[in-house]
């Protein structure tokens, strides 16, 4: 249960407490998520009267379902998809993310790290917690190439869900503001649509140049697929496609083996790859992974070594994951004032 406190000392906020502790977000009239992302969070006050609060007798996750994200995953106030053929998802409000797909044989094929949560950010310039699980939103920059923070700012901000949601579709948006436009001063409009299909999860992501100067971007799809054992693991289809391996310092080289094998760290951008790959698990082709209107492939496992180093992730879940990325890494995509783009990944499951 959620609990929202009013901020006497500051009529402009409210304090919500929840399980992890005590939250700082802004006050609205229509909720406390409504577009607010959070200011703040501390597990160190014994009592919210500390801070001047009173308990407004609201429950904020009953609040929340006024915006559609009714739900929560890990404390991460989100919105559930099904079909009749009892396969789900999860998309979280932060970062329009997919943390869950579960298929018709209940079998989970997202990883999501179980030392992860989330806290939206206050100020796209300063990282916060991002959700390390499902399909990350890197947009308008991946990874560390270029100025801004590490693989943008919309995964770590809210997003509204667009009308016409059904059970197993919907569409997340979020625009430009201020805040965004103090660190990457674009006008731009994104959405992510989520469809849940038999046997199919297709994540889409559109970006919409709403300015009236020329732009350009870096984006991807970050997707954390679940393994069982990444050493028992194969990516199939990129023999002969060429890549650069940020392992070493990005130096370019063919890749000749049929399939990936992941034994260490592997951090590679594979340039023009095919538009299906195949990813099998203990010698049976387990997922099919397609991907329309991004140039690049992003494969990545951080090994042994470096998951022992990351704060959300469980020193041995570098065996339960391997991320496989719908990227536009090496050039940028540029769009004319009005313009959009689209770009997709389609997993499946293999039909025989």
């Amino acid at each position: 249960m959620l609990t929202i406190y009013e901020y006497t000392n500051q009529p402009r906020y409210w304090i919500v407490r929840d399980d992890q502790g005590y939250w700082l977000v802004p006050a609205r009239d229509n909720g406390w998520q409504e577009r607010s992302p959070f200011v703040g969070h501390t597990t160190s006050l014994r009592e919210v009267t500390d801070l001047g609060g009173v308990d407004l007798g609201i429950n904020a996750a009953a609040t929340a379902s006024g915006n559609g994200f009714s739900e929560t995953r890990q404390q991460l106030p989100g919105l559930s998809l099904s079909n009749p053929l009892g396969e789900s998802a999860f998309v979280t409000r932060q970062g329009a993310q997919v943390v869950s797909w579960k298929t018709a044989d209940g079998k989970e094929r997202m990883y999501l790290s179980s030392m992860t949560g989330g806290m939206t950010a206050t100020n796209p310039a300063v990282p916060a917690a991002a959700i390390r699980a499902g399909i990350p939103v890197c947009f308008p920059q991946f990874s560390d190439r270029g100025p801004i923070v590490k693989h943008g700012f919309v995964r770590s901000l809210p997003w509204s869900l667009s009308d016409g949601r059904t059970e197993s579709a919907a569409t997340l948006f979020i625009d430009d503001d201020a805040m965004t436009r103090g660190i990457w001063p674009h006008a731009f409009h994104a959405e992510v649509n989520v469809l849940l299909e038999p046997g199919r999860l297709i994540v889409s992501l559109t970006a919409v140049n709403r300015g009236d100067q020329p732009w350009q971007f870096t984006a991807a799809l970050h997707t954390y697929l679940h393994v069982d054992d990444v050493r028992q693991t194969g990516l199939e289809g990129l023999q002969h496609v060429r890549y650069q391996d940020a392992t070493a310092n990005c130096v370019v080289v063919e890749q000749q083996d049929p399939a990936i094998r992941i034994a260490a760290e592997l951090d590679r951008v594979y340039m023009s790859p095919p538009k299906k790959l195949t990813l099998v698990e203990h010698g049976k082709p387990s997922l099919q992974i397609e991907q329309e209107g991004f140039e690049d492939t992003v494969v990545w496992n951080p090994g042994p070594e470096k998951a022992a180093a990351l704060t959300d992730f469980p020193d041995e879940d570098w065996l339960h994951m391997l991320c496989v990325e719908a990227a536009c890494v090496i050039e940028p995509v540029k769009l004319q004032p009005g313009e959009s783009w689209t770009g997709r990944q389609i997993l499946s499951v293999p039909t025989s």
